[in-house]
C-alpha cells in the first residue's frame, strides 16, 4: 500500500517531524489544549451553556484540522469528563465527527487517574492494587538471598509505580497514607525474608535505610517547588505564587510564600497550597541552596 502520510517509526527524526506537523493545533481551538505525543487533551471552564457550546465548537475545529491535515481521530477512544463539586453541573452531550462522546466519571491520562468529584480515591485504588501484583511476582519469581538485589527490584518495579507524579495527587488522609505505607511494608518482609508476625517492620525499614513514603513524597514536592522557584521547570512561579513581605526578623527568610486561602480540604491538599506550607517549613540553609542536588540532599536530611 503507498504510504501517504506518517513517519517512519523507531527514527531518530520522526518524533521530532511528527511535533512539527502537528504543532499548530492548538492555535485552531480557542479553549485550552494539551499535546503529549499523540495524547491531546482539550479542557474549558463551564460556566454557562455557551461554554458548553463554544466546547463543542472546538471539538468540530479538531476534526476539520484532522480531515485538513490527513489525520483520523477514533472517536470511540475518546470520551468526556467533567470535573466540579456541583451539584447541578451543566450536562451536555459532546460530539467528535458525528459520535457523541460517551460521559465518564474517571479518566485516565498520562497515567494518571481523574475523578469527575476531584478525589484520588480510584488512582490510589489502582497503584496499590498494581503494586501489590508486582510484589507478588516479584516474591514467586525472585527467590533468593541478597537483600540488596530484591531492595532494587522493590525500587525499581514497585516503589516507582507508588510515586509516580506523586507531587500531584499525593494524599492527606491516613486512609491513603497508610494504604501505600501497606505496600512498603510488605515489600520490607519481602527483603528481609521475615515473614513472622512478631517481626518488627519498623526495624526492618531501619535495617534497610528506607524512608517513609510520605516523607519521599514531601521530598518530591517542595523539589518541584525549587525547580518552579527558580525557573528550571516551564512553570511560571509569579502565576501561582506570592513572595512573604520582607520581615526584618531573625527566622525571616525572602524565598518563602504566603499561604493560601483555602475553605475546602481538596484546595487545602493540592499541589501549590499544601506544597507551600512544606517549603516555609524548611530551614533557612535548605531553600538558600545554590543548586538542586544541594537542595535535594538538605531537604532529605529534614525529612529523615
Amino acid at each position: 500500500m503507498p504510504v501517504v502520510s506518517g513517519v517512519p517509526q523507531g527514527s531518530v527524526l520522526g518524533p521530532l517531524l511528527f511535533l512539527v506537523f502537528i504543532n499548530d493545533l492548538p492555535a485552531s481551538v480557542s479553549s485550552k489544549i494539551r499535546l503529549f505525543a499523540d495524547d491531546c487533551i482539550l479542557y474549558r471552564t463551564i460556566e454557562n451553556h455557551q461554554d458548553c457550546a463554544t466546547l463543542q465548537m472546538d471539538l468540530n475545529k479538531l476534526a476539520l484540522w484532522g480531515s485538513t491535515w490527513g489525520m483520523q481521530y477514533h472517536p470511540q477512544k475518546c470520551n468526556s469528563l467533567s470535573i466540579t463539586r456541583s451539584h447541578q453541573p451543566h450536562a451536555f452531550n459532546y460530539t467528535l465527527k458525528g459520535h457523541v462522546l460517551e460521559s465518564v466519571n474517571t479518566a485516565k491520562y498520562l497515567g494518571i487517574t481523574l475523578s469527575s468529584n476531584m478525589s484520588w480515591d480510584t488512582h490510589i485504588n489502582n497503584i496499590t492494587a498494581k503494586a501489590n501484583k508486582i510484589l507478588s511476582f516479584l516474591r514467586r519469581n525472585l527467590q533468593i538471598k541478597q537483600e540488596e538485589t530484591k531492595s532494587l527490584a522493590y525500587k525499581s518495579m514497585v516503589r516507582s509505580n507508588l510515586e509516580y507524579c506523586s507531587s500531584i495527587w499525593a494524599p492527606h488522609t491516613k486512609q491513603h497514607i497508610d494504604k501505600i505505607e501497606s505496600v512498603q511494608r510488605r515489600a520490607a518482609r519481602y527483603v528481609t525474608k521475615r515473614y513472622h508476625n512478631t517481626s518488627s517492620v519498623t526495624s526492618m525499614l531501619d535495617h534497610l535505610n528506607w524512608n517513609t513514603l510520605e516523607n519521599r513524597r514531601n521530598i518530591n514536592r517542595v523539589t518541584m517547588l525549587y525547580k518552579i522557584t527558580h525557573n528550571l521547570v516551564a512553570i511560571d512561579p509569579n502565576l501561582y505564587l506570592v513572595k512573604q513581605p520582607i520581615m526584618h526578623t531573625r527566622n525571616s527568610n525572602i524565598l518563602q510564600y504566603q499561604l493560601f486561602n483555602t475553605r475546602t480540604n481538596y484546595f487545602k491538599y493540592s499541589y501549590f497550597p499544601h506544597t507551600v506550607v512544606l517549603w516555609n517549613s524548611l530551614s533557612h540553609a535548605t531553600l538558600m541552596a545554590s543548586t538542586l542536588d544541594q537542595f535535594k540532599s538538605l531537604a532529605q536530611s529534614q525529612y529523615y
